[in-house]
């Protein structure tokens, strides 16, 4: 069996990473197999959120490939084309799950921020508590770390709190974005709650997070059959008017044409149609998130079609292609990794 190229990669993932919280769990619960569907979500999942959706990363792994004795095969251009999906690609799956099991275990030296424990503990065990939920509030809103976001974060799933400080976690939360992001989706993904966090999505359209419409879409169908959660959901179409997505609408007629929406659920969504107000422009602000998504495309096809001229020895041709998209891109990882290695 020949050697992975990606053996003993680092995929720079913080000891304070959520997935590995969940990693030392699974591993506690002795469920750490591939055979537990639960441990395949963490590995699906942070392949999704530390290698495909991280274009250093991404970079990084191509340039190894390229450097290798190896010719450029369907790895590299699965790297490489940040559109296609890693989640079953076999060298990273092996070289990930080893990766953060060796993860795990070097930031098992690192000790954790005994007064964020305590604060977080005191703030659960107590949440009446108002000048003690206060302070909590304050105090983790200003750690700025991945720990105290999802503390918040799950603090605003529930109603634990008064109304005025729930607020102050939820604006805390907003200021914090994106460190509650992954949390928040991974948590979302199994559809287990019994009732929707109403918060959790009102921070995804609020942060601009390009998925949010669909994530709402997504309760939507798979909770419309279930008359315990028409309220939510309709709490939750409300949320669609403030959301900025250029493609809502072409999102919502896909939803009403599929066979598989709910009727509940097509009744909502055609209510918020017929009384959204003007339809919004398509026009991307070039400063939004979804703005910044397509910049991110062209230059990946700019960037695979400079690679494409280098693989067949195109060389000059290729370092053209490679200096246009810098001059609009100084910093794009692919293109500086590739010229490195010409």
């Amino acid at each position: 069996m020949s050697k992975n190229p990606l053996e003993n990669f680092d995929y720079h993932i913080e000891c304070d990473d959520f997935l590995l919280y969940e990693l030392a769990r699974l591993i506690e619960e002795d469920r750490a197999s591939f055979e537990d569907e639960e441990f395949r979500r963490v590995i699906d999942a942070g392949i999704h959120e530390h290698i495909e959706r991280r274009l250093d990363v991404r970079a990084s792994i191509a340039l190894r490939l390229r450097t290798s004795d190896i010719p450029p095969d369907r790895l590299l251009r699965s790297i490489e084309d940040i559109e296609s999906p890693l989640r079953d690609t076999p060298e990273i799956i092996h070289s990930y799950t080893a990766y953060l099991f060796q993860r795990l275990e070097q930031c098992a030296e690192n000790k954790p921020d005994e007064r964020i424990t305590a604060v977080a503990d005191a703030l659960l065990e107590s949440p009446d508590d108002r000048a003690l939920a206060e302070a909590a509030i304050e105090f983790l809103g200003s750690s700025r770390s991945a720990v105290s976001a999802r503390i918040l974060a799950h603090v605003i799933s529930e109603p634990l709190l008064d109304e005025d400080l729930e607020t102050k976690a939820y604006n805390s939360l907003t200021q914090m974005w994106p460190l509650p992001r992954h949390y928040i989706l991974y948590s979302l993904k199994p559809h287990t709650h019994e009732d929707i966090p109403f918060r959790w999505f009102q921070l995804l359209v609020d942060s601009d997070e390009p998925s949010a419409v669909d994530r709402i879409l997504e309760e939507l169908l798979v909770h419309g059959n279930h008359p315990d959660y028409r309220e939510d959901l309709l709490a939750l179409a409300q949320l669609l008017e403030r959301a900025r997505d250029p493609e809502m609408e072409d999102k919502i007629l896909q939803v009403l044409n599929s066979e598989d929406v709910p009727r509940a659920s097509a009744e909502i969504l055609e209510t918020f149609l017929k009384n959204r107000g003007p339809h919004r422009h398509k026009d991307r602000n070039k400063d939004s998130a979804w703005a910044r998504l397509d910049r991110a495309y062209d230059a990946n096809r700019q960037y695979l079609a400079a690679a494409k001229l280098l693989d067949a020895g195109k060389k000059s041709e290729a370092m053209r292609a490679l200096d246009e998209l810098l001059e609009k891109d100084p910093q794009y990882p692919f293109a500086l990794t590739l010229k490195r290695t010409m």
